[in-house]
């Protein structure tokens, strides 16, 4: 469940710290949440932003500070880590966790709810059991996704299936992070991975680092100059402009067969008459029709289809099918 909770202040200098933590978060996710918060934005705009380091979750919502006991502090994050994938249940409960906090601006209510929450998963009207994980890996719309890049959104199964590095810029969070959350629905629901997702980083050490450790991900990014870090993606996702690239090193790798082709118009057909869930239902289903052709070439049973054995093969490793 719950691993940490941590504050961070921004005082009128424009300064933003890590004030408490319980238990001790550790320097590198300290330095990453400062970074990730938000609270370097003056209006406090996409108050609540969710992404990863290593296996860890960090979940955080950012509010104005209007207390005559801390006159120096004019804004606060509330941060949840956590090993759990659900925006939603911790967006609930940062909710509580704020109003506890802007009633007594210290750690003392935050370390009361943290201890209550490791013994009984509720506090303040909020209740972990209320809340279903596995609801999450489907509560973003795949269908505004599939609309918004038409045919090309094939490129994202593709690079979803073969385990691609992949970098997702949009403007804002608010833009990204509904992307980000959906892509393990093109061509990788079978594996139920939501861990490879970085919904939100910046391009600061630790969290290059973190990527490279994590050789297969998909990361979300605003800062524009993303871009020209072509070593770090196999794929790059432009929500702004609606584009998708394969970069020169990746062209070989993420080449279109005709399989593509008919898939990209059966998934754009199913964004004009399905439900999200109908969409994925499409998606998954033709995903293991392709899984099942892979296994019988591998067993030597059936031939490739022409133009189809280098991605064939390359599907064979992505799912460890190679012996």
């Amino acid at each position: 469940g719950i691993t940490a909770l941590g504050v961070l202040e921004r005082d009128i200098n424009e300064d933003v710290m890590l004030t408490w933590s319980y238990p001790a978060i550790t320097q590198t996710m300290g330095q990453v949440l400062v970074g990730r918060c938000g609270l370097d934005d003056k209006k406090l705009s996409d108050a609540y932003r969710w992404s990863k380091l290593g296996s860890t979750w960090h979940y955080m919502m950012t509010a104005p500070v209007k207390n005559n006991k801390h006159p120096r502090v004019n804004a606060v994050c509330i941060a949840c880590l956590s090993d759990q994938f659900n925006p939603e249940k911790f967006k609930a409960l940062l909710l509580v966790l704020l109003k506890m906090y802007t009633s007594e601006p210290s750690g003392t209510p935050l370390l009361k709810a943290y201890l209550t929450l490791f013994r009984t998963a509720e506090v303040g009207g909020w209740a972990d059991r209320k809340f279903d994980n596995r609801r999450a890996l489907i509560a973003g719309s795949i269908k505004s996704v599939v609309k918004a890049f038409g045919p090309s959104c094939v490129l994202l199964w593709s690079a979803m299936l073969l385990k691609k590095r992949i970098f997702v810029y949009a403007e804002s969070v608010a833009e990204l992070l509904p992307v980000v959350r959906v892509l393990p629905l093109f061509g990788s629901w079978h594996r139920q991975n939501w861990g490879l997702l970085r919904p939100f980083v910046g391009l600061t050490a630790p969290e290059l680092k973190d990527l490279t450790s994590a050789s297969v991900y998909v990361a979300g990014c605003t800062d524009s100059r993303c871009s020209s870090k072509t070593e770090y993606f196999d794929l790059f996702v432009d929500v702004t402009t609606a584009k998708i690239t394969i970069p020169e090193h990746a062209k070989v790798g993420m080449a279109v067969t005709g399989f593509h082709k008919s898939l990209a118009s059966t998934i754009v057909k199913a964004a004009d008459k399905e439900t999200d869930q109908g969409i994925i239902k499409v998606i998954a289903l033709k995903t293991k029709e392709l899984i099942a052709v892979v296994k019988q070439v591998q067993a030597q049973s059936a031939s490739a289809p022409a133009g189809m054995e280098r991605f064939l093969a390359d599907v064979a490793v992505a799912e460890g099918l190679t012996s």
